[in-house]
């Protein structure tokens, strides 16, 4: 003799076969929802969108070129151009010569120069960068001085034009 539950003891045997297969078929729906839960979370996403969007970069360049020129000047000494930084030249890629002649190929450093200002040297310039950029931006830069102002002309070494100026104010 077969025993019976309370539901089942009610139950004639159809409607027991009946409720034995609803719950049955309850499981495979809460199985098959997850299973469709799990899948939305793990297929494959379009993520053009993300590639396309560009990030932010650090830059001291400015878009357009500066203007320069392509010769020397006929009567400036670039062999002995002195390095004026304390620290070793190791900051340097090249050497002073190259980045005096980089720099007064830059139209305003020209200008300064030939308008009676003086070359003093080659040195690490450093400078404040913009938002949000960290830190400051360094390069090696040709110093020209004059009555009024002191310009650092910063050079990039491996591109070969002047990228940026700093400019201070020359104390009498």
């Amino acid at each position: 003799m077969e025993l019976l539950t309370a539901n089942q003891a009610i139950m004639p045997g159809e409607a027991r076969k009946k409720g034995a297969h609803m719950r049955e078929l309850w499981y495979y729906l809460v199985i098959i929802g997850m299973m469709v839960c799990v899948s939305g979370c793990t297929s494959p996403v379009d993520n053009a969108t993300l590639a396309t969007t560009p990030a932010p970069t650090e830059t001291l360049v400015s878009l357009t070129p500066r203007p320069a020129v392509s010769t020397d000047l006929p009567d400036f000494d670039y062999a002995n151009v002195p390095v004026i930084s304390p620290e070793e030249p190791d900051w340097m890629a090249t050497n002073a010569s190259y980045i005096a002649r980089v720099a007064l190929r830059d139209e305003a450093a020209r200008e300064m120069y030939l308008g009676g200002g003086e070359v003093e040297g080659v040195l690490l310039s450093c400078h404040p960068t913009p938002l949000p950029s960290a830190g400051d931006g360094c390069a090696p830069a040709l110093r020209i001085v004059n009555e009024t102002a002191i310009v650092d002309f910063l050079v990039d070494e491996r591109e070969g034009r002047v990228t940026t100026t700093v400019t201070g104010t020359r104390e009498a």
